[in-house]
């Protein structure tokens, strides 16, 4: 098992794990929680009942959520279908998504006690999932200008061949400056950076740029995490945050 500490201070802590054996996700909703789910409520000291899980569709939506969906997609059936970001006002309740690959972002604001995390894939990174979550986090008293971003472990720029028509998506989406940084050919081959779309998707909402920050590991690289492109098909790492009380 491999565990990261993305943020731990005074107001939150939040990490990435690959879970002892990278298996989160319950067959049936009657089934009972998975060992990793089990392991990460002991480890957090924070019953079941109070973490919650969406059914992700790597699209754009974002839903604000509290004590009456714990333990939704961990011990019961869940409401927050095709849902790709979930934002709280409410300590003691963990957020969590899944990645094997795709971008989990950590959203702060401490002045107005506010926590988001969003599974973000190339498609999600190019779409409105940014955008929706920081709508989601104003409706809760948060302000772009004291929202910190944090990019959380994924596939890095050097590992993410795409194909051209990754980029005439992303062509529609930003500037051919912000393509510059975004995209980068090495031997006729085009890689994503999906932490710099994510940075200009922050910047468009007027984060600033000093709160918006990246942690440098590569789930294709780190052979201890999962990865869907070195072929890890059923297995997951997942991202987690949630307030001190």
């Amino acid at each position: 098992m491999k565990s990261i500490t993305i943020i731990d201070d005074e107001f939150s802590f939040g990490g990435f794990t690959s879970g002892n054996e990278g298996i989160w996700t319950r067959n049936a909703p009657t089934d009972p929680p998975t060992d990793d789910y089990i392991s990460l409520s002991e480890r957090l000291e924070a019953p079941l009942s109070r973490i919650i899980r969406p059914y992700q569709a790597s699209g754009d939506k974002v839903e604000i959520v509290g004590a009456e969906h714990g333990g939704m997609g961990v011990i019961k059936d869940n409401v927050l279908k095709k849902v790709d970001g979930i934002v709280t006002a409410e300590k003691g309740i963990v957020l969590s998504v899944l990645a094997a690959d795709c971008v989990p972002i950590y959203l702060i604001d401490k002045k107005a006690a506010v926590i988001g995390l969003l599974h973000c894939g190339w498609h999600s990174a190019a779409g409105s999932l940014l955008h929706n979550a920081v709508q989601r986090m104003k409706e809760l008293g948060a302000s772009a200008a004291e929202i910190q971003v944090i990019t959380g472990p994924h596939i890095c720029h050097e590992c993410y061949e795409v194909g051209e028509d990754v980029r005439k998506v992303y062509a529609e989406a930003f500037t051919e400056k912000q393509l510059d940084a975004i995209f980068t050919t090495i031997d006729d081959k085009l890689y994503l950076h999906l932490s710099e779309a994510v940075r200009s998707k922050a910047a468009a909402e007027d984060i600033p740029d000093e709160n918006i920050s990246a942690i440098n590991c590569c789930t294709f690289n780190d052979e201890s995490l999962y990865s869907y492109r070195r072929g890890d098909r059923s297995r997951q790492n997942a991202a987690f945050i949630m307030m001190k009380a």
